[in-house]
C-alpha cells in the first residue's frame, strides 16, 4: 500500500501544482507576450488559451480522483485494514469530522468544485474585465488548493509558533514550485506552438514568453530554495539525521535531482533565452528556431526531472521526518573542534587552512564576476586551492565514529535513571572505573590501558551514541567488554546518566553559596507529587522560576527548616520555590515530618531517588568534603536557576553560607538579574 500512497500523493501535488502554475502563466506570461509580440491571426492567443483550459479541466478531473482515492488509501491507513474493509460509513465520517486531514480534505473538495465551475463560466466572458475577473478567480482557486497542502503533511504536527513557522515554510515551498515548475509545461506548450507557426510574431511572443517566465521562474526559484531550506531545518535539523536517516537520504536524492534542474533553468535564463531575444530583434538575424527547439528539449528536461522529484515528495510524505528518526551515522569519523582544539598543532592548521580556503574562493568569485582574461583557468585554480585548504584543516578535527554515534539517548536525565544506573554501576562497572568513576577501581592497576576517567574533561568529548556503542558492543583495544547481553537498551542508558552525572559531580565541586556566572551543572530532573496529589517535575520550572532544593534530616535540619519557613513569604513573589526532601527513610521519620507544618512542599514520594542523585554533588573543593567518598551531609541546598541548571550549593558543615538570610537573597538576586543568554539543558545527554 505504501507503493499505491506514494504514487497517488506524487500525481495529486503534480496536478495541483499544474493548475496553480497553468492560471499563473496565462496571467502574467502569455496574455502580455500575445499583446507584445502582435500575432497577425487575433485569435491566437484564443486559441492558444482554449487548450490551455482543457488541460485545466483534466488536470481537475485528475485531482478530483486522486483526492477520492487519497482518502481511500488514509482511512485504510488510518483504521489498519484492508482498501476493502476500509470503506465503511463509520469509519469514513469519523476520519472527515475528527481529523485534521479530513477537514481540510473536505474544504479543498469544496474548492475544487468551485474551480470547475468557474471553469465552465470561463468562455462565457463578455469583455476583458470578465476575463480578468475570472481568472483571477481561477487563479486563487488553484492556489488555495495547492496551499491547503500544507495544512495536510508533516508541517501540521507542530504546536503553537512552531506550527504557524511549518505551515508557512511548506505554503510557500509549494506556492514557489507552483509558479516555477507548475508553469514549465504551458511554457513547452506556447514553444511548441511557435515552432509550428510560420509566422515571426510567433517568435517574437516565444522570446517575450521566456524573457518573462525567466523572471518569474527566478523569483520562484529563489523562494523555493529559501523556504526549503527552512522546512529541512525543523524536518531534519541535523547532518547526521540528513545522512543517517531514510528521509533524510531521501531528501538529499531530491536535492541530487534539482541541481541539474537547476542547471538547465539557468542555461535557459544566461545562454538561451538572450539568444533568442537577439534573434528576434534583428532583421537580418539566424532564423530563431533552433534556439526555440533548445529551449523546449531544455524545459522538456526540467519537466522529467521535475517528475521524479515529484515521485521523491510522494515518498517523503509517507515517512516519519528524520528530526523523529534515530539516525545511523554511515561514516567512521565525524569532525569534532570541542575534541581536538588542544591537540597540538590542530589550531595553527585550522587557521593557515581558512585563510588557504578563503584565498581561493575569492580568486574564484573575482575571477567569474569580472571575466578577465583566461578567467575559466583562474577560477579553476581558486577552487583547487580552496579545495587545498580544506584538506589542511578538515582532517586534523577528524576523530572516531560509530553508527550510534548520533544516536539520542531513549532514558531523560533523572533521578530514577540515576538511581537504577548507580546500582548497576556497581555491579558492573566499579571494579575498573572506581566508585567515584576516577578509573581507580580494583582491578584497574593490571589492565592497559588504564579504564577511562569519568569525571576528566574527555568524558565530554563524546557523544552519548558513543558510549552506547562501547557499553553495547566494548572498545577495541581496552579490556571493556559489551554488555548488549546482560543488560536492557534502558539500563545501558541509565548507566550512560550515571557517567554524565560522576563528570557533573567532579565539575560541581567548585559549587558554593556564591553564585558563579560561568559555572552551570544540569539539574537532573525528577518527578513528584504535590501535597494536593498533583503530578509534578522539576523541568515543570524551567523559563517561570528558581528553586531551592532542600535536602534535610530531623532533628539536626528542624531550625533551618523553620527559618526558611520564615523567609517563604519574602522569595515566594521574587519567583522562587522551595521543595524539600527528606534524606531519612519514611520509617525513620514517623510523625517528625507532618508537625512541621511546613508553608513550602515537602516532597516524599520520588524523595529517595532525588536524595541519591543530588549526593553526588557533595563533594566540594573544602578539606573535609573533597575525599572521593565524603561523609553524606545531615543537611544539603541546591539553587537551581529559571533555565534548570545548578547555580549554588551549601553544606550547613561548611561554614555560614546560605544560614545568613541576606547571603541566600543575594544569590537569588543575582539569578533575576541575570539575562538569560545560556539555552536551556536539554534531560538527554548529547
Amino acid at each position: 500500500m505504501t507503493g499505491l500512497s506514494i504514487a497517488i500523493r506524487s500525481i495529486h501535488l503534480g496536478a495541483s501544482l499544474f493548475l496553480a502554475g497553468l492560471f499563473t502563466f496565462l496571467l502574467v506570461v502569455a496574455r502580455p507576450a500575445f499583446q507584445v509580440g502582435k500575432v497577425e491571426d487575433p485569435s491566437g492567443f484564443r486559441t492558444f488559451e482554449a487548450h490551455v483550459l482543457r488541460l485545466a479541466v483534466w488536470s481537475l478531473l485528475v485531482l478530483l480522483l486522486t483526492g477520492f482515492l487519497g482518502l481511500w488509501v488514509q482511512l485504510a491507513t488510518v483504521t489498519g485494514r484492508s482498501l476493502e474493509q476500509a470503506l465503511t460509513p463509520d469509519a469514513l465520517w469519523s476520519l472527515l469530522t475528527s481529523t485534521q486531514y479530513g477537514r481540510i480534505w473536505v474544504m479543498r473538495i469544496a474548492l475544487m468544485t468551485l474551480l470547475g465551475g468557474i471553469l465552465w463560466l470561463c468562455d462565457q466572458e463578455r469583455d476583458g474585465k470578465d476575463w480578468w475577473a475570472l481568472r483571477l478567480e481561477v487563479a486563487g482557486l488553484a492556489f488555495s488548493i495547492l496551499l491547503a497542502q500544507a495544512c495536510m503533511g508533516h508541517s501540521a504536527t507542530g504546536e503553537g509558533i512552531t506550527l504557524v513557522y511549518q505551515v508557512v515554510a511548506d505554503g510557500l515551498h509549494l506556492f514557489a514550485t507552483g509558479v516555477w515548475l507548475g508553469s514549465l509545461p504551458v511554457l513547452a506548450l506556447l514553444l511548441s506552438w511557435g515552432l509550428r507557426s510560420n509566422d515571426r510574431s510567433a517568435d517574437q511572443v516565444a522570446a517575450e514568453a521566456t524573457r518573462r517566465f525567466s523572471i518569474l521562474g527566478l523569483s520562484g526559484m529563489s523562494l523555493l530554495i529559501l523556504s526549503g531550506l527552512a522546512n529541512a531545518w525543523e524536518l531534519v535539523g541535523t547532518l547526521p539525521a540528513l545522512v543517517g536517516t531514510t528521509y533524510g537520504r531521501v531528501l538529499l536524492l531530491k536535492v541530487s535531482l534539482l541541481l541539474p534542474l537547476l542547471a538547465l533553468a539557468a542555461i535557459n535564463l544566461l545562454d538561451e533565452t538572450p539568444r533568442l531575444r537577439r534573434c528576434v530583434a534583428e532583421p537580418e538575424s539566424p532564423d530563431a528556431r533552433p534556439v526555440l527547439r533548445r529551449l523546449r528539449w531544455n524545459i522538456l528536461g526540467e519537466l522529467l526531472l521535475g517528475g521524479f522529484i515529484l515521485l521523491l515528495v510522494g515518498a517523503l510524505g509517507v515517512m516519519p521526518p528524520a528530526i523523529h528518526e534515530q539516525p545511523t551515522w554511515p561514516f567512521s569519523f565525524r569532525l569534532s573542534w570541542e575534541a581536538t582544539k588542544d591537540v597540538a598543532g590542530v589550531r595553527s592548521s585550522v587557521a593557515i587552512g581558512i585563510q588557504v580556503s578563503l584565498f581561493g574562493f575569492f580568486a574564484a568569485l573575482i575571477a567569474l564576476i569580472t571575466r578577465v582574461r583566461r578567467w575559466p583557468w583562474i577560477a579553476a585554480a581558486g577552487l583547487v586551492t580552496v579545495g587545498l585548504g580544506f584538506a589542511l584543516w578538515l582532517p586534523r578535527l577528524t576523530v572516531d565514529a560509530y553508527p550510534a554515534t548520533y544516536v539520542r539517548p531513549t532514558v531523560p536525565y533523572n533521578a530514577l535513571s540515576i538511581a537504577n544506573g548507580l546500582q548497576l554501576y556497581g555491579e558492573h562497572c566499579a571494579i575498573c572505573h572506581g566508585a567515584e568513576g576516577y578509573g581507580d577501581g580494583p582491578a584497574a592497576a593490571g589492565l592497559r590501558p588504564r579504564p577511562a576517567d569519568f569525571t576528566a574533561k574527555h568524558t565530554a568529548d563524546h557523544t552519548a551514541g558513543d558510549i552506547f556503542w562501547w557499553l553495547t558492543h566494548g572498545k577495541k583495544g581496552t579490556a571493556m567488554p559489551g554488555f548488549q547481553d546482560r543488560l536492557s537498551e534502558e539500563e545501558r542508558w541509565d548507566l550512560i546518566n550515571v557517567v554524565r552525572i560522576l563528570s557533573a559531580a567532579e565539575q560541581a565541586r567548585a559549587l558554593g553559596p556564591i553564585v558563579s556566572a560561568d559555572l552551570r551543572i544540569v539539574a537532573p530532573d525528577f518527578s513528584y507529587i504535590t501535597p494536593f496529589g498533583e503530578p509534578r517535575a522539576l523541568k515543570d520550572f524551567r523559563g517561570r522560576e528558581q528553586v531551592l532544593l532542600v535536602f534535610f534530616s530531623l532533628p539536626r535540619s528542624r531550625p533551618r527548616l523553620m527559618q526558611l519557613q520564615s523567609l517563604y513569604a519574602q522569595i515566594r513573589p521574587l519567583g522562587v520555590e522551595i521543595l524539600s526532601f527528606p534524606l531519612q527513610p519514611d520509617e525513620d521519620l514517623g510523625d517528625a515530618v507532618r508537625r512541621l507544618s511546613l508553608a513550602f512542599p515537602l516532597l516524599r514520594d520520588g524523595a529517595s531517588e532525588a536524595a541519591t542523585a543530588y549526593a553526588l554533588f557533595r563533594r566540594s573543593l573544602s578539606p573535609e568534603f573533597s575525599a572521593p567518598d565524603p561523609p553524606l551531609p545531615a543537611h544539603l541546598e541546591f539553587l537551581v536557576d529559571r533555565q534548570g541548571y545548578l547555580r549554588g550549593r551549601w553544606n550547613p558543615d561548611e561554614g555560614v553560607g546560605w544560614g545568613d538570610p541576606e547571603q541566600l537573597l543575594t544569590a537569588i538576586d543575582v539569578l533575576l538579574k541575570e539575562k538569560r543568554a545560556t539555552l536551556p539543558p536539554d534531560l538527554h545527554v548529547h
